[in-house]
């Protein structure tokens, strides 16, 4: 003998009460949702300088680090880590760094340089300010977990050439 089970009223009411907060549930997050994920606009070679320089001064160890290729961060052992990077920075003892200039030299869509002129802070028994010139090479990296202009040269005697 089968038995049929028989959904009563009370039951079917509940059932569906649930499925229409279901439906109202997937209706409200579909017209809710934002579809459109703004693009991302990799920041030119002159803004990525000035992240570093800009991070360094304000003492933000991760924000400088992330501007470096991942290339230098594998053959330079003072970059090695985050932390590392951080007791790198640190011993130089530059208490401020203030960008006077910046200009983009030359850019072919994968390798730029970046002018700078900058003026470093230490704070010793007296404050002593140098300023300091120079000319960052940065390359276009697709495969850094950060794809994007990244220094290739930023100190010391290694460069990535990768």
């Amino acid at each position: 003998m089968i038995k049929i089970k028989v959904v009563n009223k009370k039951n079917l009411a509940i059932i569906s009460i649930f499925f229409i907060i279901f439906i109202i549930g997937i209706a409200y997050i579909s017209v809710t949702e934002d579809d459109e994920i703004p693009d991302y606009q990799t920041p030119s070679p002159e803004k990525v300088v000035e992240q570093y320089f800009t991070a360094w001064n304000n003492k933000n160890y991760p924000d400088m680090y992330s501007t470096i290729s991942d290339g230098f961060k594998k053959i330079e052992p003072t970059a090695k880590d985050l932390r590392a990077f951080k007791e790198y920075a640190e011993s130089q003892h530059i208490n401020d760094v203030r960008i006077l200039s910046l200009k983009e030299a030359s850019n072919d869509g994968k390798t730029a340089a970046v002018d700078y002129n900058v003026e470093f802070s230490f704070l010793d028994v007296v404050r002593r300010d140098y300023p300091f010139s120079g000319t960052f090479t940065l390359k276009y990296r697709q495969g850094d977990v950060i794809s994007g202009w990244k220094l290739i040269h930023p100190y010391g005697e290694n460069i990535d050439a990768s």
